[in-house]
């Protein structure tokens, strides 16, 4: 791959060569953080938009809008890689030369919508760790037409991840393997300096993270902090909706919101916002929203942002501080291990945090009573709520009530 860029190139790393190929059917490209996977995908499918007539339905299981899909990425590439004759609105992407355009959908729960799309000459599943079985039997019979072709990236999750285990351990006809790691960037000069930092520190030290993180390895089992926890399709009619938790982030970490339910002896928790770069002022936003659907509860928020709790307390939001303290973290752990977790099917990332979050392990590879500090946005503000419920109350109220 040549290093000098010029207006208009589309640079793609040759270990990405072979998706230009017309003999497979269908491409697992997995590996972990920084291989480069979803940024070639997108190139490439540029690059055939730009060349030939056709249609790319661009797809994830949960897409409850146009900012959860492959559009801003598809996007930006136009735009940084300044190519030609496509034209951008806030739904859709179609190369005005060619007529070849990309849609954007989610699978879960969207049958009809899916069946519906006619003319694909490819598929894109973003994300494709999280695509059930059954959206798998839905989606590969609708790209029928003759030479068409479904990419599919991901990065691991668990051993049962449906879409690896339809491609790379049962097998199918005619499919292409791509399992690439961050050398490929690395190669190309394609890695910052900050993120080199942060996997050489995850190397050395959290060595269960690396191997998930950059390597892409499914998450262990061992060493996990929860183990009992089962996914539910949705919140049953019957459960009783009790608040939520809240863990603030903004530049690096995201903003955490999760429901949690009363269901017969159990919880189960619903994923609202799981978002960036989120004002104290928008949060509230958020909640106030779910006071609407769902009636004015309690919101337990982290007690590390008093200024950030008093600041949604004053827009009316009835919340308060969790309790922190010597060991609460590990207290809190407890109380959870104790209780049954359910979370429901949409809730991606607190899924992925579930089978992620682990105790930390010494040189020896020996477990410690002490938790990564990594994946652990949803699992924190999960905690909060439900030590809360539980038996740990704080002193000082904050809201109205």
């Amino acid at each position: 791959m040549n290093d000098q860029k010029n207006k208009n190139d589309v640079l793609i790393p040759s270990e990405y060569a072979r998706l230009f190929d017309t003999d497979w059917r269908e491409a697992a490209i997995y590996g972990g953080r920084c291989s480069l996977k979803s940024g070639t995908v997108a190139r490439i499918l540029l690059i055939r938009a730009s060349n030939k007539r056709g249609r790319c339905g661009c797809f994830r299981e949960y897409q409850n809008s146009i900012t959860d899909s492959s559009y801003s990425l598809l996007k930006d590439v136009i735009e940084d890689c300044h190519l030609p004759n496509f034209r951008i609105t806030n739904d859709s992407i179609i190369n005005t030369k060619t007529g070849y355009d990309f849609i954007f959908r989610g699978l879960h729960n969207n049958i009809q919508s899916v069946k519906s799309i006619e003319g694909m000459t490819e598929a894109w599943v973003e994300e494709a760790q999280t695509i059930t079985e059954s959206s798998l039997e839905i989606l590969t019979p609708t790209v029928r037409k003759e030479g068409s072709q479904l990419f599919y990236t991901y990065n691991r999750l668990t051993e049962k991840d449906a879409i690896h285990k339809r491609l790379v351990i049962d097998g199918r006809p005619h499919t292409l393997l791509l399992n690439l790691n961050y050398d490929v960037a690395l190669k190309y000069g394609w890695m910052s300096r900050s993120l080199i930092d942060e996997m050489e520190s995850d190397r050395e030290n959290r060595p269960q993270i690396f191997k998930h993180k950059w390597l892409g390895e499914p998450a262990s089992k061992s060493g996990k902090v929860y183990t009992n926890w089962e996914k539910i399709e949705t919140v049953p009619k019957e459960a009783q909706y009790l608040g939520n938790g809240l863990d603030f982030g903004y530049t690096n970490d995201p903003t955490s919101i999760i429901n949690i339910y009363k269901w017969n002896n159990s919880y189960i928790v619903d994923e609202i916002c799981y978002q960036r770069k989120l004002s104290n002022s928008s949060i509230a936003e958020l909640l106030q929203l779910n006071i609407d659907k769902l009636g004015d509860e309690l919101t337990v928020g982290d007690s590390a942002e008093p200024k950030s709790i008093q600041e949604i307390s004053d827009h009316g939001i009835s919340i308060i501080p969790c309790v922190k303290g010597k060991d609460s973290i590990n207290n809190g752990i407890q109380r959870l291990q104790g209780v049954k977790i359910y979370y429901t099917a949409n809730s991606h990332n607190i899924e992925e945090e579930y089978y992620n979050y682990a105790w930390k392990f010494d040189r020896e590879d020996k477990a410690l009573n002490v938790p990564i500090d990594a994946y652990n946005h949803a699992m924190d503000a999960i905690r909060y709520f439900i030590t809360y419920k539980e038996g740990y109350k704080p002193v000082e109220y904050w809201g109205i009530r």
